[in-house]
């Protein structure tokens, strides 16, 4: 590819340059899992570079919190943050899609970048494959440096990529996301000055949090099952446990920090052990429920678990109307999207094929078979893209009722 007119990208081989629209991801916990899976798990190709940089895509008034966390995760990669103003969804869209392409083309003309890796799951980046062929064309290279990452319950992905887009080019991160994160990625990344040591008289006083980190991931989820009351709990809870039992733990004083502790390194652990998620979506919510409980002593302040998080089990041949008001039934939330439905689906009747459908079936099921019926009786969809549905008291009433 092209190298950089002053020659200062031309003594080294410039490394893959990822580029995310954060608002594609759904919530801000949903987009920084994706990217650190994205990190953690690139793949080991000879003919595709290492990880140089990063660039990200988000809100304008977010920017600088953005900045400050991808720097903190990925200190070996260089990070770039542009703040998206929005003046409306459709625009702001737009906006990111517009720089996005900008960047990664003036990336790969100036020797900035050797390859991009664009994450999304629509078609809005075709010009932007075709323009990096044609820039691979003309530098005679015979690979397209260009990767296109598709993350699974990010928006329906565009028949486009899988029809037109060949298989080389495409990574779906569902086996990723679906496997535990690893405790400390550790990126094959382009050569990066190393962080200077700390002088001789500040390292005395690191000495406990060194000593907190050394706490196992199995003890802390052993702590929270000790802990915790059987129902349900959020990423605060937890922190106030372990920030308790180890109050200098890392992730003990930062609730953004231990909340992706919490759901990368811990969640994998809670879960082999009964716990649940009921809520994956922004503020994710877990759940012990008994048999989790009776793993580990517990104290005294226990609650029963919600009604609403357990519906009613169905007979085989539940109608139609029956699953809609078992649904409706095991949604917690007034907002909700088709994974919380297909989640409520499987506590009501998992033998239902529906249940075990992967996320874009089951989105479409759901479109098809239990919408309609749900729309009748007044929920309404609050978000396009990625959609979201609404269901107010009034409409769960109408639904739980249905013969």
């Amino acid at each position: 590819m092209p190298t950089h007119p002053n020659g200062s990208y031309a003594d080294a081989t410039p490394g893959s340059a990822i580029y995310v629209d954060t608002e594609n991801l759904r919530e801000s916990d949903h987009a920084q899992t994706v990217v650190s899976r994205v990190v953690a798990n690139w793949p080991a190709d000879p003919d595709r570079p290492p990880l140089s940089s990063l660039s990200l895509y988000v809100r304008a008034d977010k920017a600088e919190l953005w900045q400050l966390w991808a720097e903190t995760e990925f200190p070996a990669l260089r990070v770039r943050v542009r703040g998206v103003q929005h003046f409306s969804n459709h625009r702001a869209k737009n906006s990111a899609d517009l720089a996005i392409t900008a960047d990664a083309v003036a990336d790969l003309i100036t020797g900035q970048a050797g390859a991009v890796a664009v994450v999304s799951n629509d078609s809005d980046f075709g010009a932007l494959f075709v323009k990096v062929r044609e820039l691979a064309a003309e530098a005679d290279v015979t690979d397209i440096p260009f990767l296109w990452i598709t993350a699974p319950d990010a928006g329906a992905l565009s028949a486009e990529i899988e029809q037109f887009i060949p298989g080389r080019y495409r990574w779906d991160l569902s086996d990723a996301l679906a496997a535990p994160a690893p405790s400390s990625p550790q990126p094959t990344v382009s050569a990066s000055p190393p962080p200077k040591g700390l002088p001789e008289a500040t390292r005395p006083a690191l000495a406990p949090a060194a000593a907190a980190s050394a706490v196992s991931d199995e003890a802390v989820a052993e702590e929270l099952l000790q802990r915790l009351p059987l129902g349900r709990f959020r990423a605060s809870d937890a922190q106030q446990v372990i920030s308790r039992r180890w109050p200098e733990h890392p992730a003990a004083g930062d609730a953004s920090r231990f909340g992706q502790f919490l759901v990368n390194r811990i969640w994998p652990l809670l879960r082999d052990r009964g716990v649940t998620m009921p809520r994956t979506s922004s503020p994710r919510t877990y759940e012990i429920l008994p048999p989790a409980g009776d793993a580990a002593p517990k104290q005294s302040t226990k609650r029963e678990p919600r009604a609403s998080s357990h519906p009613p089990k169905l007979a085989q041949e539940a109608t139609l109307p029956q699953l809609a008001a078992a649904v409706a039934a095991g949604i917690a939330d007034d907002m909700f999207k088709a994974s919380d439905a297909q989640y409520a689906l499987k506590g009501a009747q998992f033998e239902h094929p529906a249940a075990s459908y992967t996320a874009t079936q089951f989105g479409t099921w759901f479109a098809k078979q239990l919408w309609p019926i749900m729309e009748q009786h007044g929920v309404t969809i609050a978000k396009e893209k990625p959609r979201r549905y609404e269901m107010t008291p009034d409409a769960r009433h109408k639904l739980m009722s249905l013969p």
